[in-house]
């Protein structure tokens, strides 16, 4: 509440955070350990090219590793959107254990996706008829970036400084 009360926080409905703030507990209280790890740095370089990211949570367990990513808002993320992402993070946290589980939880829908990962990078969706490969998702990641940088060198110039587009000059010219 305090918080709430600087300029930059006024704009946030306050009953809405207090809301998501429970559902978030309600669905992770028997989670999270002392060992759990938040915003950890996830960074690959996969054939050469250089990936980034951040896993919002990765909790570990005897002998293997779960990867949460959190959404606040109210879109339901794009298929394709979601498979990058968590195939990214299965990849990139392989160096921390074995992921066996990767968990997609938007706090305003009724349930988290989660993925069970199999030893063929099958994520199989314990609670819906979802499912994706990492190894399609590395390759489709791959392509992308060939692209990208293809792209880059035939004269791709980054948004306009007033667009206010901060990752091209900072993850595309930085190579």
């Amino acid at each position: 509440k305090e918080v709430h009360l600087e300029e930059e926080w006024e704009d946030v409905d306050l009953n809405e955070a207090f809301h998501l703030i429970k559902v978030f507990f309600a669905r992770n209280k028997n989670k999270y350990s002392e060992n759990s790890k938040t915003e950890q740095f996830l960074q690959a370089n996969i054939e050469g090219i250089r990936f980034i990211g951040f896993a919002d949570r990765i909790d570990y367990h005897e002998d293997w590793i779960e990867i949460i990513d959190y959404k606040t808002g109210k879109t339901i993320v794009s298929p394709r959107a979601r498979n990058w992402q968590l195939g990214y993070y299965v990849m990139a946290a392989e160096k921390f254990g074995k992921v066996k589980k990767i968990t997609l939880d938007m706090l305003k829908q009724d349930s988290p996706l989660e993925f069970e990962l199999d030893d063929n990078g099958n994520a199989a969706s314990i609670n819906s008829n979802l499912s994706f490969n990492i190894n399609d998702v590395r390759e489709e990641l791959i392509e992308t970036a060939k692209k990208i940088h293809e792209a880059y060198k035939s004269g791709f110039k980054p948004c306009p400084i007033e667009k206010n587009c901060e990752f091209c000059n900072e993850y595309v010219y930085g190579l």
